[in-house]
């Protein structure tokens, strides 16, 4: 059992300026549990998965490949599609991935 308390968290900035991430879980093909927090006007550029990937808009508004996406708001993507997330206000997501994440160039 892995346990992951609120006020114990780890917050590491990324390479993406405005960006915030708190990884839960990582497992043994690159993919990754974790919290993103993003700034109001954040740009994270254009990415891919290698395997599915979940997202769930926990606070705040999101443009997620051009979709707008509010508090609650659920999304799905196939391995191989790709996007870029822009903040429209401060935002939280939870993000669950199989496979690793690439930026792409």
């Amino acid at each position: 059992m892995l346990v992951n308390r609120g006020i114990e968290r780890d917050w590491q900035l990324t390479q993406q300026e405005g960006v915030e991430r708190c990884v839960l879980r990582a497992n043994e093909y690159g993919g990754r549990s974790l919290l993103l927090r993003m700034k109001k006007g954040t740009h994270f550029a254009q990415h891919v998965y290698e395997g599915n990937a979940e997202f769930l808009i926990l606070n705040g508004q999101l443009l997620i490949g051009g979709v707008e996406m509010s508090k609650g708001d659920y999304l799905f993507v196939r391995a191989g599609q790709q996007h870029d997330i822009v903040a429209l206000s401060h935002a939280e997501l939870y993000i669950c991935s199989e496979q690793a994440m690439t930026l792409v160039t």
